[in-house]
């Protein structure tokens, strides 16, 4: 049997098995107002109690790795980690969230990725230093807790701590099974973003809930603008595509985080001129170097850049005119975004003019068109089942972290080019409610 199929037998099959047992568990007997009160009345089913108890368990785990039971922590490790998602549904469907939770909850993440993150930097599976700067970031995130407001983790910490035990999953699949070449070139990539996410998840909690959306349009702004730099500085697009890729994520939670925590007067301007900057002027530079007669790159560009830009004024003027002062459900014309990760992934992926042409004039009448689109953020991704949004945003991520390693992007670009394909389609089989404002 080769490595895979053992890892699909001893691994993927347990803890999709435990996986399912837990969600079954849940679904099925939280269904009634019966099966909650009982919940409710049995101390050791309350969400602090079931955090509480993880608190020993990533100890235990390192513990069981050391005296030479990897297959025994790796799976040890990985059920109780799902526990984490059956706390936080008991909290939800019986109305059992309480403020100590919210403190509660992410220390006993930390108390269980922690020694293992400890462990495998001293064994140098891991860097010592870039775990060293994770974990002060996180205990500077955790010691917040006691003089801020907001307790509850934010984006940025759940985004981490999902994160992290993806690369403890790739780490302990080595350690159980040998080098495995894809697996092992994505550890570093996966262990700096995690830092880079531990510290956004810091800086998050110290600086006031208001300034919340303009930062990450900031961040979205400095995306397009590094962007911009590559293309200039004769880099390979792909690394202004991947820019454009982390403003797009960034852009999915600027709306909503001021819708929830409110935003300065001048945030509406800051997310339209990131938006402006990284999905209109990067991409539209993408577009330029991708044909073989400069001029005709140029023109391409600068079509698919005036509709970018109408599109933005159009969504600020009609929605003004509409007194709409929240976020939109449905769109009049393909978004920004969308057409950007469209134009964008095409440029890269294909080596034709004329198709490549085709498709991004094709984008650009499309955003400026009063084709209605629905909202992915709020429409369509609630819809999304929470176990299939992680699995696809862990692959996804996996994918875009040994590209970084090793500069093979074909797969997550063919991802990328699928998704924008769907979503351009989804007029014909999505109607979204109308809305009173397009973007």
């Amino acid at each position: 049997m080769t490595t895979y199929g053992s890892i699909i037998i001893e691994i993927v099959l347990p803890v999709l098995l435990m996986l399912g047992a837990e969600r079954f568990a849940v679904y099925r007997f939280l269904q009634t107002p019966q099966q909650v009160a009982w919940v409710r009345n049995h101390w050791w089913l309350h969400p602090n109690a079931i955090s509480r108890a993880r608190y020993p368990m990533g100890f235990i785990a390192v513990l069981l790795l050391h005296l030479g039971y990897p297959r025994l922590c790796f799976l040890f490790f990985t059920f109780w980690m799902i526990t984490d998602i059956t706390d936080g549904d008991i909290a939800r469907k019986c109305d059992l969230h309480t403020k100590d939770g919210e403190s509660i909850d992410p220390f006993s993440d930390k108390l269980m990725y922690s020694p293992m993150l400890i462990y495998l930097a001293w064994l140098n599976w891991l860097s010592p230093v870039l775990v060293g700067f994770f974990l002060l970031f996180d205990i500077v995130g955790q010691a917040s807790r006691h003089f801020i407001k907001t307790k509850a983790a934010n984006l940025f910490g759940k985004a981490k701590t999902f994160l992290v035990v993806v690369l403890l999953i790739v780490v302990g699949l080595e350690l159980i099974y040998g080098p495995l070449p894809v697996l092992g070139r994505a550890i570093h990539p996966l262990l700096v973003i995690c830092v880079g996410l531990a510290f956004c998840s810091t800086v998050f909690k110290l600086i006031p809930n208001y300034w919340y959306a303009n930062i990450l349009s900031i961040m979205n702004l400095v995306c397009g603008l590094a962007g911009c730099w590559v293309i200039l500085a004769g880099h390979p697009p792909v690394y202004a595509l991947g820019l454009v890729f982390l403003g797009q994520f960034l852009d999915l939670f600027d709306g909503r985080a001021a819708e929830r925590w409110g935003s300065t007067p001048k945030g509406e301007l800051f997310d339209d001129v990131a938006d402006g900057t990284s999905f209109g002027l990067t991409v539209g530079l993408i577009v330029a170097t991708a044909f073989s007669q400069l001029w005709v790159g140029i023109l391409v560009g600068l079509l698919y850049l005036g509709a970018v830009v109408y599109r933005l004024v159009r969504f600020v003027i009609e929605k003004r005119k509409a007194g709409v002062l929240g976020g939109v459900e449905t769109f009049a014309g393909l978004p920004s975004p969308a057409g950007a990760l469209l134009a964008g992934t095409a440029c890269v992926l294909i080596a034709n003019d004329l198709i490549i042409g085709f498709l991004v004039v094709l984008t650009s009448m499309l955003m400026v068109s009063r084709v209605p689109y629905a909202h992915f953020g709020r429409a369509i991704l609630p819809k999304v089942p929470k176990i299939v949004r992680v699995i696809v945003l862990g692959a996804f991520l996996f994918l875009l972290a040994l590209g970084v390693r090793r500069d093979q992007y074909l797969v997550p670009l063919i991802f990328a080019f699928t998704c924008a394909l769907a979503y351009l389609a989804s007029p014909l089989y999505w109607h979204p409610r109308k809305s009173p404002a397009s973007e």
